[in-house]
């Protein structure tokens, strides 16, 4: 019977596929190292003396305090690459830490470093006593001997001295890279957000980076200046207790704009709260419900969030970090350390899962959704944050073996929903304020304001006080002017108008393309077979029978195919843009059937159940259906959206038609999620929206759609469910 038997390079290969660089292999025996509960890790680059980085050159140490490995242990599970005891395990023996390191991918990250390991390990026996073990390791063997099991690693075990602690020190010498000033500063990057600015104090787990054998001299910088980085000359030197190699993850925790705290459940439900800093910096309740899973995505267990977000213009950076006391760091390097730290990371058990947070690593697609909409979008370089994720076994997100992320499963895609969909919310809160604070551009003002403005009514009052052999010539030309203005404001009305049922007309074009298919599909399959047919019509043969039996049932669905494209195209024909007339009377259930219509397919898909108006309530009203159209399509489509995201059920989608005298009412409502109160103001604002990649124009075209026909839509907050509400001038019959 055959069996697999591993070539040595294996060790090799495995090593330099699962390790990118030598940055991400120092990071797993840091991990390593707080899985053995050590209090800290200490990491020494030496380079070699002269400066020239030739084979052989050069060499690293790591050494923690953990409680070390017995030789049982260096046998059973050091030379049992992918072991499974950290995966049994999960937790650390003395502090409970959640495992790190469960791979197994230790050993190869030594080979990937350097050409030989030298590992010494202290532990205490199982009488208590000090033992110690040590193993020298030739990686360039694994190269050059065929098999794996032909590799032979003498293991040496003796008793150890009363000055020996446990913990573990890894000695690799050969160093396989050239170790430049941009690595070092990569490394340093890398550890100092490797642990969480709040977690890392708690667990109270340190790293030390030693590089002050480069000297700028011989190798043309200073090591140890790479660790200060932009902050060299701004930590407190004179603290008895500062060591200068120590890696401190950067406090940009503690300094934000706007801040966005809490936790989502295993549903999905957010809670949590909102602080304005650039205005009264008090805490604001968020609550975001819950939306259901979509078919590709999986329950992600609890996650709780941190998110820091940054307004970048003027001082405003600046300003931030005078905050901190480091108002001498300087614009430039205010920019710069922001930049290198931004971010929104994923964080389990307190430490980073590279490469979320990197400045490359885009995972919730800010920039995409930025470019669509700049003006209300955060970008990349405006937020740093961390989520905080449970095991694989609770949440469901499982680290690639090649510890480069997360895959991208159903769990992965429910998280990056769950954190967009609550940016949304936080990007709406932060536009309301630098709105009214005067922070961003002013919103576009609609038409019925500019035509009032046309009036020049302040000139004319101040036009009357003048002199008449001088007023009169003044007003004739105010006149003119004002005239002119009006005229070109209709024409950009009549242009606005046209734009609105276009962008309205976008909305359904998939539920046509779907529906026209769907008929066409049926009425060129059966014309197909009557025209195949049509010369053995009159055929006296079991097939001509059976042909003249059919044809019939065929020419009729053909008919009735036709018919329903026909009326497609008809319900359509009011938002098709053509020139309008004078206002028509015309009937309110009539045009909320044909809306609803369009959305047939996607009010079935949600399992969505419709109540439909009192048919004998349908009154008529003067205005254009267009306009009626336009506004209920917008509304609609907006339903249909939260209610298909919606845990609730059953989904409700309901109208409902009353009237006065002079006005109809139709209220369109749902018992999807309720819009919070803080977004009331804001619900008609071109370019305000609560959907991830909403484009924030589907209510402000209702809105003004209405207005074009002497109505109005509104929200109505004093409802139990989301509630928009459309009068129109009931016509006199």
């Amino acid at each position: 019977m055959a069996k697999l038997r591993p070539r040595a390079r294996i060790v090799r290969t495995i090593g330099d596929q699962l390790i990118s660089g030598p940055e991400a292999a120092l990071i797993e025996l840091v991990k390593n190292a707080f899985d053995a509960d050590s209090p800290s890790v200490h990491i020494k680059i030496t380079p070699p003396e002269d400066g020239v980085w030739s084979e052989g050159a050069g060499s690293i140490s790591v050494v923690d305090a953990g409680h070390g490995m017995s030789a049982t242990d260096l046998l059973d599970k050091w030379f049992e690459p992918a072991t499974s005891d950290k995966v049994s395990r999960r937790s650390s023996p003395d502090k409970k830490r959640t495992m790190l390191g469960a791979k197994g991918v230790g050993r190869f990250a030594t080979a990937r470093l350097g050409k030989e390991l030298h590992l010494k390990t202290v532990s205490f026996n199982s009488i208590g006593a000090v033992e110690v073990s040590e193993i020298l390791v030739n990686w360039d063997l694994f190269e050059n001997t065929k098999y794996l099991d032909q590799i032979d690693i003498e293991v040496e075990t003796r008793l150890g001295r009363s000055d020996e602690s446990p913990g573990v020190t890894l000695k690799i010498n050969g160093l396989r890279d050239h170790w430049t000033k941009k690595q070092l500063g990569l490394l340093v990057r890398e550890l100092r957000r490797l642990a969480s600015p709040v977690k890392a104090r708690e667990d109270e787990f340190k790293i030390y980076l030693d590089i002050s054998a480069f000297k700028k001299e011989i190798h043309g910088f200073d090591g140890q200046t790479i660790v200060a980085g932009a902050f060299e000359g701004l930590e407190n030197y004179d603290d008895e207790d500062f060591d200068p190699r120590e890696i401190k993850p950067f406090a940009i925790n503690a300094i934000f704009h706007y801040m966005v705290e809490g936790e989502f459940d295993r549903e999905g439900q957010f809670v949590g709260f909102f602080v304005n800093q650039r205005g009264d910096g008090l805490r604001q309740e968020i609550r975001v419900s819950a939306t259901e899973p979509s078919s590709e995505e999986s329950t992600c267990g609890r996650v709780s969030l941190r998110l820091n977000i940054y307004d970048r213009e003027g001082d405003a950076v600046v300003e931030l970090f005078e905050k901190l006391g480091l108002g001498g760091i300087g614009r430039l390097d205010a920019k710069r350390v922001l930049d290198e730290n931004i971010g929104i990371g994923i964080y389990r058990g307190g430490f980073r899962i590279r490469p979320y947070g990197d400045a490359e690593t885009d995972w919730l697609e800010l920039e995409r959704m930025r470019v669509q909409n700049p003006s209300k979008k955060l970008g990349l370089n405006q937020v740093w944050g961390l989520v905080e994720i449970k095991d694989e076994n609770e949440s469901g997100l499982v680290e690639r073996s090649s510890r480069e992320g997360l895959e991208h499963n159903g769990a992965f895609v429910r998280l990056k929903r769950l954190v967009t969909d609550l940016l949304t919310h936080v990007e709406a809160m932060r536009q309301d304020f630098r709105q009214s604070a005067g922070l961003s551009r002013k919103s576009a003002t609609d038409t019925d304001s500019v035509r009032s403005k046309a009036n020049l009514s302040a000139t004319t009052r101040a036009v009357a006080n003048l002199p008449v052999q001088y007023r009169n010539k003044i007003e004739r030309a105010m006149k003119a002017d004002s005239l002119a203005l009006k005229t070109s404001i209709a024409e950009l009305e009549t242009y606005q108008q046209a734009l609105s049922s276009r962008s309205t007309l976008g909305l359904v074009v998939a539920q046509i393309l779907h529906d026209g298919r769907r008929f066409l599909s049926d009425i060129a399959t059966r014309s197909k077979r009557l025209s195949d047919g049509a010369p053995r019509l009159e055929e006296q043969s079991k097939f001509g029978d059976h042909f003249r039996s059919v044809f019939g049932k065929e020419a009729t669905s053909i008919h009735h195919s036709s018919g329903q494209l026909s009326k497609l195209f008809k319900a359509l024909d009011p938002i098709s843009g053509k020139r309008r007339g004078r206002s028509q009377v015309f009937k309110i259930n009539s045009v909320l059937d044909r809306c609803v219509s369009l959305f047939s397919d996607s009010i079935a898909d949600a399992s969505i159940i419709l109540e439909m108006p009192d048919e004998q309530l349908d009154a008529h009203v003067n205005g254009f259906e267009s306009d009626l159209m336009a506004a209920l399509i917008n509304i609609i489509d907006n339903a249909i959206h939260w209610l298909s995201v919606s845990p609730e059920h059953p989904r409700t989608l309901g109208f409902f038609v009353s009237a006065s005298k002079k006005y109809v009412r139709v209220a369109v409502s749902n018992n999807g999620p309720l819009i919070a109160d803080r977004f009331y103001g804001n619900l008609f604002h071109p370019g305000f929206s609560l959907k991830a990649e909403g484009s924030g124009i589907g209510l402000a075209i209702a809105r003004e759609a209405m207005r074009a026909s002497k109505g109005d839509v509104a929200f109505d907050p004093l409802a139990d469910q989301t509630t928009f509400v459309i009068e129109m001038q009931r016509a006199s019959t």
